[in-house]
């Protein structure tokens, strides 16, 4: 949804003000509408049994409030570009939070990069999905499974927003966005039009982007293990969702610890219904099975559908387990 899974350093600081001033030219996000308020929303976009339309009024009645560099966890390097409404986003300025009925839109498109006579630059190609948030302080749509969390939740077909594919927020959108939890479920530092007061959550080991194949540590004459290279690996691949810290949740759990641990059981970690009643035991051979197929060993759960390709080298998976060993507390 509103967010990204995380920056691979796939684009520089140059590439971001490219993308930007492409959506400035492309968009209605330079400037504010003079509309004034939107309409109410729960009358224009969302009827009695809680489905969510598409706004008609889009992009004309909505600005750009910021883009995120992401890499898939297919490997695609993707653009996401979030829209609000004017009216939305000086509510937001003003109070610190979203406002009853506010709308969030993220266009997701493909990357397309060349080295241009700026640099290397990346720009938005073929669209691949819409996302739409509709925030709900009033808890409107009780059981219906594409509401809750202070918010509405909807995806629309590429091509077509007529057709809206979300089944179960919790599943299909909400994942993403466990570690914004604190401030709505939105990772609101992304979005610089939300001003001041929407610079809180920033991640701790955020930092400047790197070109491509520019790594940020590379392993000295010492870092010969398997630990070493396992702790690469993990950085590379897991580092994004996962902390080896003790209560450093993410986008999944710590994973400090996990190896001889019952799956499900961290503190306070919302696990999905799938791991929580696996009756799995985190074995070194079980963790090996997980991450090679995320989507079939234990079926249904999150990982499967945010990594679901896995990591298919069979010496990346023990060198990532030798490390897990490693930092088990």
């Amino acid at each position: 949804m509103l967010s990204a899974h995380r920056n691979d350093d796939l684009l520089t600081g140059k590439t971001i003000a490219v993308i930007c001033a492409v959506a400035l030219f492309t968009t209605a996000c330079g400037k504010k509408s003079d509309a004034g308020a939107p309409d109410d929303t729960y009358a224009s976009l969302v009827n009695k049994d809680g489905t969510i339309s598409f706004p008609a009024d889009f992009p004309e009645s909505y600005m750009f409030i910021g883009t995120w560099s992401v890499t898939a966890p297919s490997g695609e390097a993707e653009i996401h570009s979030v829209y609000s409404r004017p009216a939305d986003v000086d509510a937001f300025r003003s109070a610190g939070k979203f406002p009853d009925g506010a709308v969030l839109i993220k266009e997701v498109t493909i990357a397309k990069s060349a080295d241009l006579v700026t640099g290397r630059a990346s720009w938005a190609g073929d669209r691949k999905i819409w996302f739409l948030m509709v925030k709900d302080r009033k808890g409107r749509f009780a059981g219906n499974p594409l509401w809750g969390d202070g918010w509405g939740w909807a995806q629309f077909d590429p091509t077509d927003t007529k057709k809206q594919t979300a089944t179960n927020y919790q599943t299909d959108c909400k994942s993403c966005h466990i570690p914004a939890k604190s401030s709505e479920w939105v990772y609101t530092y992304a979005y610089p039009a939300l001003g001041e007061k929407g610079q809180v959550g920033l991640p701790v080991n955020s930092h400047r982007g790197n070109p491509p194949g520019i790594v940020p540590a590379v392993a000295t004459q010492a870092m010969t293990s398997g630990v070493a290279s396992g702790k690469m690996a993990f950085d590379k691949t897991c580092r994004a969702c996962h902390s080896i810290n003790l209560g450093g949740a993410g986008i999944g759990p710590t994973l400090a610890g996990v190896v001889g641990r019952k799956a499900g059981t961290v503190p306070n970690f919302d696990y999905s219904d799938q791991i929580r009643n696996s009756g799995i035991t985190w074995t070194a051979d079980n963790i090996d099975k997980h991450i090679e197929a995320p989507k079939s060993f234990i079926p249904g759960n999150r990982m499967g559908n945010l990594f679901p390709n896995g990591i298919k080298d069979p010496g990346q998976r023990r060198d990532i387990i030798v490390y897990l060993k490693s930092v088990a507390q």
